[in-house]
């Protein structure tokens, strides 16, 4: 028996599907974090609501759970991310151009060591509806 077996099965619980979230234990935890998903997406204008014409390509949504857990294994926080479809976009129709902005390894490396070189304080943080 490998120790990792456990590892993987504790992975898989904390990234239930949708019928997993909706029929597990935790049912009512997932279906607060949902709550207020969209609760932070309506803040935010996240979305216009249109009348649907036949020329649209509609992208369908999905939800992606997880659950953070305290060392000892108990749950620290259930989270819900209402996620839209961007595998069925179609070139030119729905997207013309694709960008990631995000920080390369290197450029984190070098600010740390600046930082700790030059004594200052760093600060780790966590925007909700970051890419909102």
């Amino acid at each position: 028996f490998h120790p990792m077996a456990l590892i993987m099965k504790a992975n898989a619980e904390d990234s239930p599907n949708w019928g997993q979230a909706m029929n597990g234990p935790e049912k009512d935890g997932y279906q607060h974090a949902m709550d207020m998903e969209i609760d932070i997406l309506n803040e935010k204008d996240a979305w216009v609501e249109v009348d649907r014409t036949d020329d649209m390509n509609v992208l369908p949504s999905t939800w992606a759970f997880g659950c953070k857990r305290f060392p000892d294994g108990l749950i620290r926080k259930l989270k819900a991310r209402f996620c839209v479809r961007g595998d069925c976009q179609k070139e030119g129709i729905d997207f013309f151009d694709t960008y990631a902005p995000v920080v390369s390894w290197t450029t984190v490396r070098l600010l740390l060591i600046i930082s700790i070189v030059l004594g200052l304080a760093t600060k780790q943080v966590d925007y909700t509806a970051a890419f909102v």
